[in-house]
């Protein structure tokens, strides 16, 4: 589904991603983890290009994606994104977000965007909030707003971005919920999470990332139980500690 190569990232002189190779198959969940600042976010953008690397390639279903002869619009049909900070439109409704991707991009008619959008919010557990403003939502439906605006355009492969950070901590297991609901259904999903409960709970594989580079990859079992880099190790110690 998704495949990663070499790829490096700069912000000036800052070098975030310092070669990462990546392998998503179909229906996989992989979840990466890692401290602050070892580039995880980074690696999503630059997945949907987001953010232009500097470097490396970027395979989707196969294919190479290059800016100068892909439409990255397009693209990001295919792998959809969802944001730690939401980013609803504060302006329209909820039902009015969800619509918004498949009448402009696709330029879906109105009466299917909202027959789709109704069933979206249903999944989501969110059918009585449609003619809302996200003002009147907490921060988890927000979010479960957010994950469905990003279904909408039926992508291949959803992106998460830390999807519970910003949450306060009784709304967070409805949003793992809907994520839960979406893996037992085969969606292929690549979270970036602090939450190590939920790393164990959902990823078929987990990647570990430290300073921009890849430097642990397994199973949950394998990676939480018995990691083979010291770092690792350190690094769950402390996120143990912490919790």
């Amino acid at each position: 589904m998704v495949e990663v190569k070499n790829l490096k990232k700069n912000f000036g002189t800052l070098e975030v991603l310092k070669g990462v190779d990546l392998k998503v198959k179909e229906k996989d969940i992989v979840v990466i983890i890692g401290p602050s600042g070892s580039g995880k976010s980074t690696l999503l953008r630059c997945i949907n290009f987001l953010e232009m690397p500097n470097s490396g390639k970027v395979y989707i279903n196969g294919e190479e994606v290059k800016k100068k002869n892909h439409d990255i619009d397009s693209l990001r049909r295919k792998v959809s994104m969802v944001f730690q900070h939401f980013n609803l439109f504060p302006h329209k409704t909820v039902i009015e977000n969800v619509m918004e991707g498949p009448t402009q991009v696709t330029k879906m008619s109105k009466v299917k965007a909202t027959k789709l959008a109704k069933l979206l919010l249903k999944k989501v557990g969110l059918e009585d909030k449609a003619n809302v403003y996200p003002e009147m939502l907490s921060g988890g439906q927000k979010q479960r707003v957010a994950i469905a605006r990003s279904l909408a355009m039926e992508p291949d492969v959803i992106l998460f971005d830390e999807p519970t950070s910003a949450l306060d901590p009784e709304l967070v297991g409805e949003v793992i919920a809907v994520i839960n609901d979406l893996a037992k259904e085969g969606m292929t999903m690549v979270i970036v999470t602090h939450e190590i409960w939920f790393a164990r709970e959902v990823a078929d594989k987990v990647i570990v990332m430290d300073e921009g580079v890849i430097i642990e990859e397994g199973s949950a079992d394998k990676v939480f139980n018995n990691p083979d880099n010291e770092r690792t190790a350190q690094f769950l110690k402390q996120v143990t500690k912490q919790n």
